[in-house]
């Protein structure tokens, strides 16, 4: 049957596809709707690599596509999500589906499952690449709100078909990504490994996510623990870790509660910390920024495999990486951003805007006890200016950066409050410290 969906209108990892007539917390149930015969091709010289340009917003990978010949749409790339989900369309526009029914979806938050339409044998093209027979999940409801958040109007999420049928080459420096035909290729990966610069990490695909083994140490003198993290190119960020799932994972002393990201079950709460180390092969990350969910956010993951938690875009985009999902290895390569110190949102200020690609930023959130929350700074202030420059010649990513990543230097913002305009001066400060001792 031939429909047509027309709308009116960070952690995405770990998505449950639930028939539509199941109990609400089976959450467990498998996403093996129909038997799986989706694949991508490239079209022409599959002896050439394939370019494709993308954004990078706040560590997330936006990337154009056409679904069955639709208006150009934006996605997320995303390692965690195994089918292509589609939140919303532009106004006005339509895109038509073979077949769909109503099925529900899970994930991580804290909120109840959600219905989507499961469509199945659809088309996407993305440059000179063309998905063929792939089944997709298209919202009802935009719970995302992606647009809002990123400022800049997303559609969607791709995740698993694209990796595995090409090796992606991820360069965050140039942004650009790079597919290779793996066969046509297979000379250079068997190369890569003996380069000096480039590292080979043991890639675990299982439920079609990626992941990867770790040691992390959570203070000095502590010993180093081995565990599991899905690599998540949908969440923007360093690292997340699940306590329950480990008794060596526990909350540092210093930590600061705050929303972490959103999921399809909604809005994902915890904790963050800095611990002292996390390595990667023979990689170390020193004193990175660590999210930890609640348990009410993560109480599905549970039944979905024996991860600890996830490594994300701000850990990625230090790196060129190239993800060879049919050799199940990750190469990466350190890039300039390396040593990079590992931050987080230092003002407490959490921005969207109303309309995307228009420079209105409203906060949309306020951390209690942050430097903004101590000044008075509230939900629903329009941003007019911060240190006397006006936000209107910012991108919503120059923004986000300039509230979240300026350690230790005073910031003036000018907000309007109804008719009313107010400025707020504060101190942007590491609240996070490793625990020093061992308890």
């Amino acid at each position: 049957m031939r429909s047509v969906i027309n709308f009116a209108g960070i952690f995405f990892a770990c998505l449950v596809v639930l028939p539509a007539m199941s109990a609400m917390g089976e959450a467990q149930q498998s996403e093996a709707v129909t038997a799986d015969t989706a694949y991508y091709e490239i079209i022409g010289d599959k002896d050439k690599r394939i370019t494709i340009p993308f954004e990078l917003i706040n560590n997330l990978i936006v990337i154009e596509g056409s679904i069955n010949g639709s208006v150009p749409l934006k996605f997320i790339l995303d390692t965690g999500v195994s089918k292509t989900l589609v939140t919303t369309i532009p106004i006005g526009e339509e895109i038509f589906l073979e077949s769909s029914r109503i099925v529900q979806l899970s994930g991580l938050g804290a909120g109840e499952p959600i219905e989507a339409f499961y469509s199945e044998k659809n088309q996407l093209q993305i440059a000179n690449v063309v998905g063929k027979d792939l089944d997709m999940l298209f919202l009802t409801n935009d719970i995302f709100q992606l647009s809002s958040f990123m400022g800049t109007n997303v559609h969607g999420i791709i995740g698993y078909e694209l990796f595995a049928d090409f090796a992606v080459e991820i360069n965050y420096l140039d942004k650009e990504i790079i597919l290779y035909d793996p066969d046509s290729f297979e000379k250079k990966f068997k190369k890569l490994p003996r380069h000096r610069k480039w590292h080979k990490i043991p890639l675990f695909i299982e439920d079609k996510k990626p992941y990867v083994d770790v040691t992390f140490r959570h203070q000095p003198g502590a010993d180093e623990i081995p565990l599991r993290l899905l690599i998540d190119t949908g969440s923007s960020n360093a690292f997340s870790l699940y306590d329950l799932t480990h008794e060596g994972i526990t909350v540092p002393r210093s930590q600061i509660s705050t929303l972490i990201g959103v999921g399809l079950s909604g809005k994902v709460s915890g904790h963050m910390g800095r611990i002292e180390s996390i390595k990667m092969g023979d990689m170390k990350f020193d004193e990175p920024v660590v999210a930890y969910p609640d348990s009410a956010s993560i109480r599905r993951v549970f039944s979905l495999g024996d991860r600890n938690g996830s490594l994300g875009g701000e850990v990625l985009r230090r790196f060129k990486v190239i993800f060879h999902y049919p050799n199940q290895a990750l190469y990466v390569r350190a890039n300039k951003d390396f040593g990079d110190r590992f931050y987080y949102n230092l003002s407490g200020i959490e921005v969207n805007t109303p309309v995307a690609d228009l420079p209105l930023y409203v906060v949309s959130d306020v951390r209690e006890d942050s430097p903004a929350d101590r000044e008075g700074v509230r939900k629903g202030d329009v941003i007019k200016f911060i240190n006397g420059e006006p936000v209107t010649k910012m991108s919503l990513n120059e923004l986000i950066t300039y509230l979240q990543k300026r350690q230790s230097r005073n910031l003036i913002l000018g907000v309007q409050r109804d008719s009313v305009y107010k400025r707020f001066k504060f101190r942007l400060e590491n609240q996070l410290r490793v625990d020093s001792n061992i308890n």
